[in-house]
């Protein structure tokens, strides 16, 4: 590579194991919150080692590395980027964007009843609510990340394939 990166740019690229957005990539490097890493990725994203994937998005915008930032991890001798192709990526920022939601998400492991998911849920997250995990598995269902199933009088939720591809990238540190 023909400039030099700054201890910013690298530390950036270094922590990029799959896409992130931002505040992931802020935090695994060590900044705290009030510390601006937007210039870092905008200074990146020009010299072509990060793209966007979703950037028609709002909040929750997910950063990728190009051949070039791949290139760059693999000659720092870091090779453990990964960005598999079947995951819908506006979805996945929607998630990111929210502490609650990305604890719900992770709770759910099978069919399970709202009660444990939300206990479940409060392990990653522990502001959440009855009522925030009922409002946050409805708008699951009506995106189609989970499924809600009657059982007897019981009411059941479970991921779909896309919930379930988007909680092990989830997972993946």
């Amino acid at each position: 590579m023909k400039q030099a990166l700054s201890k910013r740019k690298r530390a950036v690229l270094e922590v990029m194991s799959k896409p992130k957005a931002p505040s992931e990539i802020r935090k695994q490097i060590g900044l705290r919150r009030g510390n601006n890493i937007s210039s870092t990725i905008k200074e990146l994203l020009s010299l072509n080692l990060i793209y966007c994937l979703n950037p028609k998005a709002r909040t929750g915008k997910l950063y990728g590395l190009t051949i070039k930032g791949r290139s760059f991890r693999n000659k720092a001798g870091i090779y453990n980027y990964s960005q598999p192709n079947n995951i819908n990526w506006n979805l996945y920022g929607w998630i990111v964007c929210g502490k609650q939601k990305k604890a719900i998400l992770r709770a759910m492991i099978r069919l399970m009843p709202l009660k444990y998911i939300r206990e479940r849920a409060k392990e990653y997250s522990p502001k959440v609510s009855r009522t925030n995990a009922n409002d946050i598995l409805q708008l699951f269902v009506g995106k189609r990340i989970a499924m809600k199933m009657r059982q007897g009088c019981r009411v059941l939720f479970k991921l779909t394939k896309t919930g379930q591809r988007i909680r092990e990238q989830l997972i993946k540190p």
